[in-house]
C-alpha cells in the first residue's frame, strides 16, 4: 500500500474522530461521545498503524502483534489506533471474534482492545458510538482506561445508558457498580 494511501486512510479516522466522537451529545450528559480523544489527539498521544486485519494477524510475530508489543514498549502513546484499509475485511460478529481472542493474548501485558465496523449496530440510545469509516481496533492501557472510566462515572456521560449497554462495552468491574448505582439515583 502506498505512503498516500495510508494517509488518506489516517485522515479519514482523524476527519471522524473531529467530526463525530470528538463533539458534545446530550446523550452523553453534553460530553463528546469519546470525552478523552480531543485532548489525546491535539497532544499527539494517539498512533495510527494502517494494518489488513485479517485472523492471522492474531497469530504472533504478526504485524498487529508487532504494532502492539512497540506500543506497549514505547509508552510515548496511549493510544493505539489500528485501521483496516478493507471495509469488508471482517464483518461485525468477525471483528468481536477477533477484539475478544486479542483481548486474551494482550492481556498480561495490562492492554485493552475495542473494535469498531462501519456497521457496528451498538448505540447509547440510538446515538452509533462505533461505525467508523473503517474497520479498526483501539489499543489501550487498561490502566488508563480504568481511571477515565472512573472519572466519567462522576459525570452525566453514563445516564442514558443501559445495563445492557453497559455490559458490552465490559464494564464488569468497581465502575459499573458506580454507574449502576448514579443511573439508579
Amino acid at each position: 500500500m502506498s505512503l498516500d494511501r495510508e494517509a488518506s486512510i489516517i485522515e479519514k479516522m482523524i476527519q471522524y474522530l473531529e467530526t463525530v466522537l470528538e463533539q458534545p451529545h446530550p446523550v452523553f450528559g453534553g460530553l463528546p461521545i469519546c470525552p478523552f480523544s480531543k485532548k489525546a489527539r491535539l497532544q499527539n498521544k494517539i498512533f495510527y498503524k494502517v494494518i489488513a486485519l485479517a485472523m492471522d494477524q492474531l497469530q504472533a510475530g504478526s504485524e498487529l502483534r508487532q504494532a502492539i508489543a512497540s506500543f506497549h514498549e514505547s509508552k510515548q502513546h496511549d493510544v493505539l489506533v489500528v485501521i483496516s484499509p478493507d471495509h469488508d475485511a471482517l464483518t461485525v460478529e468477525q471483528v468481536q471474534a477477533f477484539v475478544e481472542q486479542l483481548n486474551d493474548r494482550i492481556a498480561p501485558m495490562r492492554l485493552t482492545a475495542f473494535g469498531g465496523h462501519p456497521q457496528d449496530p451498538f448505540n447509547v440510545q440510538g446515538v452509533f458510538t462505533r461505525q467508523e469509516p473503517f474497520i479498526n481496533l483501539t489499543i489501550q492501557s487498561m490502566t488508563i482506561l480504568q481511571a477515565a472510566s472512573e472519572q466519567l462515572a462522576r459525570t452525566s456521560y453514563y445516564q442514558h445508558w443501559s445495563a445492557e449497554n453497559l455490559r458490552q462495552v465490559g464494564f464488569h468491574n468497581r465502575s459499573a457498580v458506580a454507574i449502576e448505582r448514579q443511573m439508579g439515583d
